[in-house]
């Protein structure tokens, strides 16, 4: 089999680069997420303290103009007192009303901080995990892909008899990328198998195309999309609708017309007229 072109031998470089650029970003944006939010706590307890303290300036103001007023008119000094009471309670209340606010506030903000810190955690893992991945000292495979004969595919399940092989073959693939397991799948499809081959395969082998489920390469490519960070959690029943749908429509990307179809014989009639 001939060696990979060198846009293969490049493509783990890019992808280790467009790592590290992703994992920079989540930084940056998990530090300004914590500042915005410590800021804005801070600015929530300096409300908090402002409030409390205005209401006791103003208790303390209403209880001094009790005491004059006792002293200096006795005849009104249950009314005074009754109106600073009045004042004293509209102003508990309001602080007291003021406080809850800020503690919803506080508590929002709390919950909301832990959500986006759970979300950048999970993203800076994903980051981690592929940047670990891209770092493993992988080989460069014996192949030439996308394989573009059924020739070149059997010569290929003969090499995936060897585990060694195989175990390549997962690590390299693992790399393709893919934003979502559909994606995924279908990038590792194009990338080992051009249209024309997908075009001679279906899923079970069914009339008569070749049956991919029984390859040694389907194994391969289902434990490579394990390998990926988005298809870890996958099963192989969504790998295989996935894989299905590709190979359906193999021939129509490749221009054909998606069936194997012959015209029936055109009958002409006789040159010589009848009698």
């Amino acid at each position: 089999m001939e060696h990979v072109s060198e846009d293969n031998h490049d493509w783990p470089v890019h992808r280790r680069m467009d790592g590290y650029v992703n994992k920079h970003m989540a930084d940056i944006a998990l530090e300004t997420l914590q500042q915005r939010l410590s800021a804005v706590s801070d600015e929530m307890h300096s409300l908090a303290d402002h409030v409390s303290r205005r209401s006791g300036e103003e208790f303390k103001d209403e209880s001094q103009r009790g005491d004059m007023s006792f002293c200096v008119e006795p005849q009104l000094s249950s009314a005074g007192s009754s109106e600073a009471a009045d004042r004293f309670t509209s102003a508990t209340s309001t602080e007291t009303a003021a406080q809850r606010k800020i503690i919803a506030l506080l508590v929002e903000i709390k919950e909301e901080q832990q959500r986006q810190w759970a979300v950048l955690r999970d993203l800076q893992a994903q980051l981690h995990g592929q940047a670990a991945y891209e770092e493993e000292d992988v080989e460069a495979l014996d192949v030439d892909l996308p394989l573009r004969t059924l020739e070149q595919l059997d010569e290929m399940e003969r090499h995936l008899e060897d585990a060694g092989i195989q175990r390549r073959m997962v690590s390299y693939l693992s790399r393709m990328g893919g934003a979502t397991v559909d994606d995924a799948v279908r990038r590792l499809m194009q990338g080992v198998l051009s249209f024309a081959v997908g075009s001679e395969l279906n899923w079970v082998g069914r009339g008569q195309k070749r049956s991919f489920r029984n390859t040694r390469l389907q194994g391969v490519l289902f434990r490579a999309l394990k390998r990926t960070p988005v298809g870890k959690d996958a099963t192989h029943h969504q790998f295989a609708d996935v894989v299905k749908k590709w190979l359906r429509f193999a021939p129509f990307r490749q221009g054909g017309t998606g069936r194997r179809y012959c015209k029936p014989p055109v009958e002409f009639p006789d040159s010589e007229g009848t009698d």
